[in-house]
């Protein structure tokens, strides 16, 4: 029974997500109210799930750490005084991958992994803002028409 609470505290602990990268990225787009101010701060977060087993003496080991690396993105946006809007952009599973053993053991390994993909969340995440354009300029839109009201 102990080893049992003792294996779930230890899967639940190396399940949390933990930040691992961060990503910054500015844009001013053109508008009829003057322009549009745009600062997006992106954060990778990286959540580990332990799968397998350890091996009994003798027999193989099949424990292993699934991770999987999400994006997620805050856009803060202004027009002067007149407009402000907040967004939280997304994307999971922007990368995963598998490690050999206990998920504890592995958290630098896989730090090192998701560094090394760097341009990979940059490319998701210009990818994310590119998306965000059409809203972020009807919102100003939106705001434009009622202050005019």
């Amino acid at each position: 029974m102990m080893k049992k609470l003792l294996l779930s505290a230890a899967v639940l602990a190396a399940s949390l997500a933990a930040p691992a990268l961060a990503l910054e990225h500015e844009v001013v787009i053109d508008h009829a109210e003057g322009p549009i101010a745009a600062d997006y701060k992106g954060t990778v977060t990286v959540a580990t799930r332990q799968v397998g087993t350890a091996g009994a003496p003798g027999r193989p080991s099949t424990l292993s750490c699934r991770w999987t690396a999400r994006l997620e993105v805050e856009r803060v946006a202004t027009v002067g005084a007149v407009f402000r809007s907040q967004r939280i952009l997304a994307q999971d599973k922007v990368a995963s991958g598998l490690r050999p053993g206990w998920c504890e053991t592995q958290t630098k390994a896989i730090d090192r992994v998701v560094a090394a993909r760097r341009d990979a969340f940059r490319s998701a995440m210009l990818a994310l803002v590119e998306q965000d354009r059409t809203a972020l300029l009807a919102e100003a839109d939106s705001a434009a028409g009622s202050t005019r009201s």
